[in-house]
């Protein structure tokens, strides 16, 4: 069965919310494959008020669809011709057979092996490729309307699928306001795997399904990736934490609209490029008292050489992430990775920088005039259209969970040239003047946000903002941080800013996780997009003088390592990093000191991104000797009280055995981002961090990256 086609928007009755891409759920099977029926839960937005005029309008609509990999197809069908050839050698009877059969038989085993050589020759070789079964028809059990349930209330947590936010309907993420879908249902579906669907859970450890929901004529709904049947006993297994993806249409034009530009205009020589830029690249760079020199990695590479050629320093975002989805692929094919987890922004703004005839629908933030369409066609591999510099795709193989970042709740495109973002793509100042006549941005608009930006994220992707789920003695823990925050001035000057933090509302949710659903003994993971802990690159001016005073002339972050002042005998007490360094620059804004306490109480790691930067801290207990920090600066002077004593290396290459990570834990990480560099790094990219647990404790969480 060929790939479903892409949802199609009319006037329908119902749409299926939850599960979808980014918050699958997931089901266990046992290792022996005995269980065979499976029972789960469906959230539908209706415009339907009558419970039994729903139900009948959704008998025998709904599908499941199961998505193999033409891998496994292959191998199948090799494995049973070889079974049909060996039983077509055990028929043969009589003389004459016999004769035949010792006359060819060196001739047809050289045949037989060389088949089996060309084939697994072919075979290494081949891009992995999702294909869909046949469909399931899945039974209704039952039916029954639901509420609205904020997050805070305890029944949320008893089923995180079907307990509808009022966003959803607030900002007319299904239909639009004049269609009104304000009637929730759960509904609880049966079905039994097929023979094919088990011979699969025979190879591999877990199998997806996307959700067919069909409509009137040949429309249809179709939540892909939404439903997981696990093999997994969840005491050994590995997931993959990446972050600021920074998807955008725009990413894909920039290499052609450059190459067409060079084309048209004589550039200056090479030389004269290359002397200009990096001067201009040193002035621009002094102005941040953050960033400082660049620096030349070890392979003598230096990442801003404005003389390589524009295809080998274009970072092109969209082609990180299609990169990074074949790397997870292979993985999946070796049994090496069940989930992913992304972090934060996904786009790197919503609407489309290229306006559309029809005006009115780009600003309703519609899904086909949203860069959620991009995020969402790279991930399944849609065919979109070809552009110069674009890399072929393939269909992610494995479920991924996702939260929103600040950019997610950007609606407009901003200009490369401000703050010197073209250097994060690898561009000449040039290059980025020449992309102002088709992308041209307004400052006022570029900085704005609006909750509005997600409504497409919220019917085609995710329609959960904070979530939670257990798999075996494992919780994982989705927290949104919000958009930019302007109550912190002072770090969104810097080009660091904050994010609006945690509402009261998700304070209760996190209360009621520990005390119903977080049991002793368990891992939790945390992944929250804007970082809970984030220092200056130096501490302040008043205490960088009193150290020159007392000679105490450390008061770099980097030197400030744990394993580097105990080398030098220097107190554990004395290496904690709060107190010297502000250790809340550009992180949550609100309800910081709680974060604080759930990291440090009932996390095993905290996973977040935002600063595109690699930084690891562990948290350990103040002993009475609390540090403060301030709340908002300017608008607000207030101190607050830091819950934990916080140390600061690469914790993730030092502490490599399980039990040492037990030890020295709880750990607050940052993960690079994998689509955009840094400022001070723009070669730190193409990162993604990957977390093991083996015997039920967490083994390791190392930094990779898509290029090594």
């Amino acid at each position: 069965m060929s790939k479903l086609s892409e949802v199609q928007r009319t006037e329908t009755d119902s749409f299926l919310v939850n599960p979808n891409l980014g918050h699958p759920i997931f089901l266990s099977i046992d290792q022996d494959l005995e269980l065979e029926q499976f029972q789960t839960h469906l959230l539908f937005v209706s415009q339907i008020d009558d419970l039994k005029r729903f139900e009948k309008n959704l008998r025998n609509k709904i599908k499941l669809v199961p998505i193999l990999e033409y891998k496994w197809k292959l191998r199948r069908l090799f494995e049973q011709g070889k079974k049909e050839f060996e039983f077509k050698k055990k028929e043969e009877k009589g003389f004459w057979s016999r004769f035949n059969r010792k006359k060819t038989k060196e001739k047809e085993e050289l045949t037989l092996l060389q088949k089996l050589i060309d084939f697994e020759k072919r075979f290494v070789k081949l891009t992995p490729r999702a294909f869909r079964g046949d469909e399931l028809s899945p039974l209704i059990l039952s039916v029954k309307p639901v509420l609205i349930t904020e997050i805070s209330n305890s029944n949320y947590i008893k089923n995180e699928y079907c307990c509808p936010q009022d966003y959803l309907i607030k900002y007319h993420a299904f239909g639009t306001p004049n269609q009104l879908y304000n009637q929730f249902y759960d509904v609880v579906i049966e079905f039994t795997l097929t023979e094919e669907i088990l011979e699969f859970l025979k190879k591999r450890d877990f199998l997806m399904f996307d959700i067919l929901h069909e409509k009137e004529g040949s429309n249809k709904r179709i939540n892909y990736h939404s439903i997981v049947i696990s093999k997994k006993d969840w005491s050994d297994f590995t997931f993959v934490h990446a972050t600021d993806i920074h998807i955008a249409e725009r990413n894909d034009r920039i290499y052609g609209a450059i190459k067409k530009w060079t084309e048209l205009f004589q550039m200056k020589s090479e030389n004269e490029i290359a002397e200009s830029a990096k001067k201009e690249i040193r002035v621009n760079f002094d102005e941040y008292d953050e960033i400082g020199e660049l620096e030349i990695d070890e392979d003598g590479y230096d990442p801003l050489t404005p003389q390589d050629p524009l295809k080998k320093r274009l970072v092109n975002p969209n082609n990180q992430f299609r990169k990074f989805i074949k790397l997870m692929n292979k993985k999946v094919l070796q049994d090496e990775l069940d989930f992913i987890a992304i972090t934060g922004d996904l786009v790197d703004f919503t609407l489309l920088s290229k306006l559309p005839k029809d005006v009115g629908k780009y600003l309703e933030f519609s899904y086909d005039h949203s860069n959620w369409k991009i995020f969402k066609e790279i991930i399944l591999n849609l065919p979109q259209k070809k552009r110069a510099g674009m890399i072929k795709g393939e269909e992610l193989l494995c479920p991924v969970f996702t939260i929103p970042g600040n950019h997610d709740y950007r609606p407009f495109h901003y200009d490369l040239r401000w703050a010197g973002m073209y250097r994060k793509i690898g561009l000449r100042l040039e290059e980025a003047l020449a992309l102002n006549d088709k992308l041209l941005a307004i400052p006022i608009s570029a900085i704005t946000k609006t909750k509005k930006a997600l409504r497409a994220y919220f019917s085609e992707i995710n329609p959960s903002l904070d979530y939670s789920l257990k798999l075996g003695k494992n919780n994982f823990v989705f927290l949104n941080s919000g958009s930019d925050s302007w109550k912190n001035l002072r770090d969104m000057l810097t080009g660091h800013p904050s994010v609006t933090g945690l509402k009261d509302r998700q304070i209760l949710y996190l209360e009621n996780l520990i005390n119903n659903k977080i049991q002793d003994g368990e891992n939790t993971f945390l992944f929250v997009h804007g970082p809970p802990i984030n220092p200056r690159k130096k501490i302040g001016f008043f205490k960088r003088l009193r150290s020159s005073l007392t000679r105490k002339i450390i008061y770099k972050i980097d030197e400030f390592k744990e394993t580097l002042l105990n080398k030098l005998g220097v107190a554990p007490s004395k290496a904690r990093i709060d107190g010297k360094f502000n250790v809340k620059y550009g992180t949550i804004s609100t309800n910081w000191e709680k974060l604080i306490c759930f990291c440090k109480d009932f996390c095993v790691l905290t996973l977040s991104g935002h600063t595109h930067t690699l930084k690891e801290f562990r948290l350990g207990d103040p002993k009475g000797n609390v540090s403060k920090v301030f709340s908002a600066p300017p608008f607000s002077l207030k101190k607050l009280e830091n819950p934990a004593a916080i140390y600061y290396d690469l914790y993730s290459d030092i502490h490599t055995k399980p039990e040492d990570i037990e030890k020295y834990g709880p750990y607050v990480v940052q993960t690079p981002a994998l689509g955009l560099g840094g400022y001070r790094n723009p070669k730190l990219v193409g990162a993604y961090r990957e977390v093991k647990v083996h015997e039920g404790k967490l083994a390791s969480f190392k930094i990779k990256f898509i290029h090594k």
